[in-house]
């Protein structure tokens, strides 16, 4: 759909800061990463603690292993568990949430933290470790309300699923015990609430929808405060949406589930201060009513 409304939350930044080309503060993000280097070594003899080293500069423990997990596919959707700390102890990340709302993110397209893209190239679903980040594969040479400057950041992760689209589609149907009354070719899943006599919509019919647009995960991005007035086949909404709003008939309610394909696909949906309200190949859940 078009209309953008709402915010998602809090996100976790994932872009490291960059490096500017000034030759002093160049020199001073080397001599920073040095030091990262050495506060990390320091931390780690200080608390017995025996970790490796990769090509990055990061340091990580394996925690628990699982030889037999699936490793996570590019463009799949990453639930992960995470706690991040500055070394003194200090929490500055979490994917904790009031909401109780899992944290996903599309694998292998830049949406974590550096360190995390690198650890998720070494974890198996089911596998956890701890993570020492230097600076430039955490939050960055700025500082930040919670984050000073160059910080080396300790992070507790564990990576919980790795499922392509057609696989969330299928373990939200599961989960909810939905029963489906459509599927296309192309994974648009219908499920219908109640039936209503009479034809079903199809194109070019002007109606009255109330809905409420989320993710699989259960996080709004659109309440649906105002129903919007759908002409369908006009072009104006998600392919999904529109797809889905013809099948139905007027006064039926139902449940509709949208592959990114027929959603925002590959660019997903920014607010207007940047923030990422649908990630790129996000499935898409709409609860709807035709009035």
């Amino acid at each position: 759909m078009k209309r953008k409304i709402l915010t998602l939350g809090v996100m976790l930044a994932g872009v490291v800061g960059m490096i500017s080309c000034n030759k002093g503060i160049e020199y001073d993000d080397e001599a920073k990463a040095v030091e990262n280097q050495q506060s990390i070594e320091k931390y780690l003899a200080d608390s017995s603690i025996t970790a490796t080293k990769d090509s990055s500069g990061m340091y990580y423990v394996l925690r628990r292993a699982n030889p037999a997990g699936a490793k996570p596919v590019a463009q799949d959707g990453i639930r992960l568990n995470f706690n991040a700390y500055t070394l003194d102890g200090k929490k500055v990340a979490s994917s904790e949430n009031t909401d109780k709302v899992p944290f996903v993110r599309p694998y292998n397209l830049g949406f974590l933290l550096g360190g995390m893209e690198r650890a998720l190239n070494i974890l198996r679903v089911g596998e956890s470790a701890t993570l020492f980040m230097p600076f430039y594969l955490a939050f960055g040479s700025y500082a930040s309300d919670d984050v000073p400057a160059y910080s080396v950041i300790k992070m507790n992760i564990e990576v919980v699923s790795s499922r392509s689209e057609v696989k969330q589609i299928d373990d939200f149907v599961v989960a909810n015990k939905l029963t489906i009354s459509e599927k296309t070719t192309d994974n648009l899943v219908i499920v219908r609430t109640n039936t209503a006599i009479g034809d079903t919509l199809g194109i070019g019919k002007t109606v009255t929808v109330s809905y409420k647009a989320k993710l699989l995960t259960g996080a709004i991005f659109d309440n649906g405060a105002t129903p919007l007035s759908v002409t369908t086949g006009s072009g104006k909404y998600i392919p999904g949406f529109d797809r889905a709003i013809r099948k139905l008939r007027r006064g039926e309610k139902a449940t509709i589930l949208i592959p990114s394909a027929l959603g925002y696909g590959k660019t997903g949906v920014q607010s207007s201060s940047g923030i990422y309200l649908v990630y790129p190949y996000s499935p898409l859940w709409f609860d709807v009513e035709v009035l």
